[in-house]
């Protein structure tokens, strides 16, 4: 009898995080909710998602609406460019579309002189990739491909733009 509820507690718990439902999200860390944005845009569902300094918002096509906080971490989505962009304060994982969809970058983020991350990372198919970074602070984003390059501010404080689409990536000379 205990093994039967413990499955059915799973299977309800799989069943809720497969459900376009507020519910799905209930003690979701921002990670989790992250995927979520990204698992329900993929989908093709209709769940309005964005980020803004504070928070994951997300409206469901009932009406429904739910959050997740951010807590300690900052999250800025990032869509490096050669050609063409859009002007982006506020990130919709459900809207917003790079140029650059599935490409691999060497991004670096420094602060001051001091280099706080180094990594490689893969655009989606929705042309981003996204860096958690730690609140409160100034940085440097250094992101390259190849022998393209682009530089630019970061900020992130509670007013920061946690979408930038300004990297336009230039030859190195």
């Amino acid at each position: 009898m205990k093994r039967t509820l413990a499955f059915l507690g799973v299977a309800l718990a799989l069943g809720l995080a497969q459900t376009l439902s507020p519910e799905a999200l209930r003690g979701a860390s921002p990670e989790e909710a992250l995927l979520f944005a990204k698992r329900f845009r993929e989908a093709g569902n209709q769940v309005t998602s964005y980020v803004t300094p504070e928070a994951f918002f997300f409206e469901f096509p009932d009406g429904r609406k739910a959050q997740v906080a951010l807590g300690k971490k900052f999250l800025v989505a990032v869509a490096p460019y050669r050609q063409r962009t859009h002007p982006c304060q506020v990130h919709y994982f459900s809207s917003c579309t790079g140029e650059l969809r599935e490409e691999t970058f060497a991004v670096r983020v420094l602060e001051g002189n001091k280099e706080v991350l180094r990594t490689q990372v893969r655009t989606g198919k929705d042309g981003f990739f996204e860096l958690w970074l730690p609140r409160n602070r100034h940085y440097t984003l250094e992101v390259r491909q190849g022998d393209w390059v682009a530089q630019a501010p970061v900020a992130t404080f509670r007013d920061s733009p946690t979408c930038l689409t300004g990297l336009r990536l230039s030859p190195r000379p």
